[in-house]
């Protein structure tokens, strides 16, 4: 089982998928601490589809081990999309740190009595848009800086 669709029959492809991504969301919140929602979510939302599912394609069109397989894999692919997510945002911190608009978190309390007066970073990693305005900025910088690019 490697991909999101593996409970499904084979030549029946996408026919999981509205039900996948609704597991997937489900996963999503259970992963970043809220049961309640997911809890919701199940209830409200997945609970009728399944029921809708197997009423238009038969009970052994999705057995609950297939439901509970579909989970697992779910849960899997949203764990691994968000430590890739964790890896890359230190990461490009860590790379474009010192330019101009980004803010970093702040794993280490300021020194000095002006560090202290400075207003203080927002906690968390720095946001994508600032990420990414950053890197246009560093970009145009660079680019200014050297001639030997435009020609």
């Amino acid at each position: 089982m490697n991909n999101s669709n593996s409970s499904q029959r084979p030549g029946e492809p996408g026919r999981l998928a509205d039900l996948s991504r609704l597991v997937r969301r489900i996963c999503l919140l259970r992963e970043q601490g809220d049961p309640a929602g997911a809890e919701r979510l199940e209830t409200n939302d997945l609970a009728p589809a399944v029921e809708e599912f197997r009423r238009r394609h038969g009970v052994e069109a999705l057995r609950q081990a297939d439901l509970v397989a579909l989970f697992a894999d779910e849960a899997r692919r949203v764990a691994d999309a968000l430590l890739t997510a964790e890896i890359m945002i230190n990461h490009l911190a860590e790379r474009w740190a010192p330019l101009p608009g980004v803010v970093r978190a702040a794993s280490v309390p300021p020194a000095s009595a002006a560090a202290r007066s400075a207003p203080a970073a927002p906690a968390g990693p720095p946001a994508i848009t600032d990420l990414l305005d950053a890197m246009l900025a560093a970009e145009r910088t660079s680019t200014r800086l050297s001639p030997a690019r435009n020609s």
